[in-house]
């Protein structure tokens, strides 16, 4: 959990969010309501990995981790370009967000450009 609020932090710090999303990511991590510090129901713990890697050098752009309940938000963290890319690749980013939803585990966009790889996982 640490781990993820200094990401946030960082991300924060380099204007990759706002700091009202920051707020929100956050306010996310913390367990309300939960003594035990046991994830939040619905969230069946799970989260959300969004990968980015350069496809040229193999240097990470975006390598973001969020509890599943923030799916909506993590769309705003993919970079405008790879989201071109993605629809270019035929990868709905609304369909994927539908697909997070769902729950179901596993990877469920792996995309490769000439620019970018793109790598979607719920674990």
């Amino acid at each position: 959990m640490e781990e993820d609020r200094m990401q946030v932090l960082r991300m924060l710090e380099e204007g990759k969010v706002t700091s009202d999303d920051a707020a929100k990511l956050l306010d996310a991590l913390e367990p309300h309501g939960a003594a035990d510090g046991a994830p939040q129901a619905g969230s069946g713990g799970k989260r959300l990995l969004i990968k980015v890697t350069d496809a040229r050098t193999g240097k990470k752009k975006v390598n973001l981790k969020i509890p599943i309940a923030l799916a909506k938000i993590a769309t705003k963290f993919i970079p405008p370009k790879s989201k071109k890319k993605l629809a270019e690749e035929g990868v709905d980013v609304d369909a994927v967000l539908s697909q997070v939803m769902t729950g179901n585990l596993g990877k469920i966009v792996d995309v490769e450009s000439d620019d970018d790889l793109v790598e979607i996982t719920i674990e």
